[in-house]
């Protein structure tokens, strides 16, 4: 092996390393900002369920807020603390960075049942959209 090469993979190795800790302390940062800004259980779902696929009304229904108005105006507040993107896919619509598991965070559950019923229930819809 060249010693070019060998430097290569001892740089890359430092590099994996420095990434497992970067990935370490983005998360704990990550979890203190949504618990920051994310103060109700409502607030957590419709951040859990902005998955760039779902509009303002599907989600007021699935959180039971009732306004789509209050999940546009989420979107607004956390675009600009970075904690939501906008969907590559539809124009208007956000989708969230992680979900709440994955910085330790519990999803609570929604008004009609826990999480897997609005996750089934958005499959449901998604296969009569294939079927037609």
């Amino acid at each position: 092996m060249s010693d070019e090469l060998a430097t290569l993979k001892a740089i890359d190795a430092k590099m994996e390393q420095l990434l497992k800790w970067m990935k370490i302390s983005g998360q704990q940062q990550l979890r203190v900002i949504l618990n920051q800004n994310l103060t109700t259980d409502k607030e957590m779902l419709v951040y859990e369920l902005s998955d760039g696929e779902r509009g303002t009304r599907e989600l007021a229904k699935l959180t039971g807020l009732g306004s789509n108005a209050t999940i546009a105006v989420y979107w607004r507040k956390w675009s600009k603390i970075g904690i939501v993107e906008p969907s590559p896919k539809y124009k208007g619509r956000f989708q969230r960075i992680c979900s709440l598991e994955e910085v330790g965070l519990t999803i609570p559950p929604t008004p009609k049942g826990e999480l897997s019923q609005a996750l089934e229930d958005k499959e449901e819809v998604e296969d009569d959209r294939e079927k037609r």
